[in-house]
């Protein structure tokens, strides 16, 4: 009888988990078709590594110009495999089964993580309702399925295979590092409190864990060194210097007074800050966490070292860089959620009451997180999309892809067009990051003084010392207005003097 009830919860659990996976496979089919800028940058490298160029913004030399490698190959080599596709839509597939994988590999990892089946049902169904569908075609999917899967296999004491999914961390973005410091942190301290395991056990799991680590890590390494001649992207100098300008927010900044009071609004019981039942639900998870199972400690460490290496690094804070601890924070909101209904099963002396009343709450509470989801039908993609695509075709039409283009925001230019790029911000052009950290835009405009130069009052903020130059009404001329992506236009400056 009891094998039976075993074997019912988990055929029901499989078929919960096939439901819920295909939801992100139904966004996916509905993405609209303009990702945001960022996700264009990598796409370009992609776009070039399929076409046989290499790892280059469209023309040499080979920039390592994006944050996430591994991605970036990915995708370009999915791009290979199905020419069909578009590239965006690779990318948003490829990050679509990131999603799905992350519930599949909690509930085959249940056992690891001392949780029973229905528990990793209820985490899986807060996975997928807090979802980042605006977010889909980034690296936010991948990176997450690759911690969940090497801190599931280090759970597991597969300590190679953590190792290895650590390395493929690293490459999806440069904070995965610290995923492997975490894990070996994790070892010593295990055994100095435990004693359960002797020392020379401790460190043959340490070195399988560093050699699983270094085999992904030491390849890409010496393509880097030999293909760039620098072993680590340049994105990290460049949001290094942006941060050092002033002009941007670090992330602690943006953490403490932007994005957590914000967190949980939709579970908002007062109008005082973070006293909303989101929150109340991540404290009990902690709770549970800290008291009944710690091996979920885990995620909290890696969660703390990741806010403390970005605050010590002083990069600029872009906005998705809130994600990571978005998500770890979901999976302790899940953690609170199991347990309130296990409460409420345990209290509820009335066992059909018990399990309508606890349906009910967990209804509700998955109809709060998933809100942005529910608002996915209005949303359109990113709104600067068509203008951008127009301002390429534009270029298309009137340019040869040998001539260059300055602007700020470069990545559907570099996806859209064939163009030689100049990226005013640095992430793709190194030689400009130095001066950007004085704040100095303008450097990388008067040293390659491009063929053409987009403008747009929004920028002012940092080019306005480009068109106010007195050289530059000498050197350059307005041929064409577009409309921009907000209430002011693109005015594009052909070059007609360059003496």
């Amino acid at each position: 009888m009891q094998t039976d009830k075993l074997k019912n919860s988990l055929i029901l659990s499989i078929i919960a988990l096939i439901i819920m996976s295909s939801v992100p496979l139904w966004i996916a089919f509905q993405y609209p078709a303009f990702l945001n800028d960022d996700s264009y940058i990598t796409l370009t490298y992609a776009k070039n590594i399929a076409n046989g160029q290499g790892f280059v913004f469209n023309h040499p030399p080979a920039t390592q110009g994006t944050t996430t490698p591994l991605f970036t190959l990915l995708v370009g080599g999915a791009a290979n495999i199905l020419s069909f596709a578009s590239l965006p839509t690779l990318a948003v597939f490829v990050t679509a089964f990131c999603w799905i994988g992350i519930i599949w590999i909690i509930f085959l990892f249940r056992q690891a993580w001392d949780i029973s089946a229905y528990q990793a049902v209820a985490i899986g169904f807060v996975m997928i309702a807090s979802g980042f569908v605006s977010f889909l075609g980034m690296e936010a999917y991948l990176f997450s399925f690759l911690l969940v899967m090497s801190l599931s296999l280090f759970q597991n004491r597969n300590y190679f295979w953590a190792g290895l999914g650590t390395g493929f961390l690293f490459l999806t973005r440069g904070e995965g590092v610290l995923v492997l410091f975490v894990l070996l942190l994790c070892n010593v301290i295990f055994f100095w409190l435990y004693k359960k395991i002797t020392q020379s056990e401790i460190l043959q799991s340490s070195f399988h864990l560093i050699l699983g680590f270094s085999i992904p890590v030491s390849l890409w390494f010496t393509y880097a060194y030999f293909t760039f001649g620098s072993l680590l992207p340049n994105t990290l100098a460049a949001k290094n210097a942006q941060g050092q300008s002033g002009i941007w927010s670090s992330l602690l900044q943006r953490l403490i007074y932007e994005w957590m009071p914000a967190w949980g609004s939709r579970f908002q019981i007062t109008t005082i800050p973070f006293l909303n039942g989101w929150w109340l639900l991540i404290i009990i998870g902690l709770g549970v966490a800290i008291f009944q199972n710690r091996k979920w400690l885990l995620f909290l460490v890696w969660m703390i070292s990741y806010i403390m290496g970005y605050t010590i690094l002083q990069v600029a804070a872009y906005w998705w860089y809130q994600l990571p601890i978005l998500f770890v924070l979901h999976i302790f909101f899940a953690l609170g959620l199991v347990k309130i209904v296990e409460w409420m099963m345990a209290y509820i002396t009335r066992p059909k009451i018990g399990i309508g009343l606890s349906a009910c709450f967990v209804v509700y509470v998955l109809f709060l997180l998933s809100k942005p989801m529910q608002n996915y039908t209005n949303y359109r993609g990113d709104s600067r999309g068509t203008s951008y695509v127009a301002l390429s075709d534009w270029f298309n039409e009137n340019t040869q892809p040998t001539e260059s283009i300055a602007y700020i925001e470069i990545g559907y230019l570099g996806f859209y067009t064939s163009n030689r790029i100049i990226d005013l911000a640095g992430l793709v052009t190194p030689a400009i990051t130095p001066h950007i950290s004085d704040g100095d835009f303008a450097w990388g405009f008067w040293h390659y003084t491009p063929d053409y130069y987009v403008y747009l009052p929004d920028f002012d903020w940092a080019l306005a010392e480009i068109h106010t130059n007195p050289k530059f009404d000498l050197w350059y001329q307005p041929i064409a207005e577009l409309p921009g992506p907000r209430e002011t236009d693109f005015i594009i400056y052909e070059r007609v003097n360059s003496n």
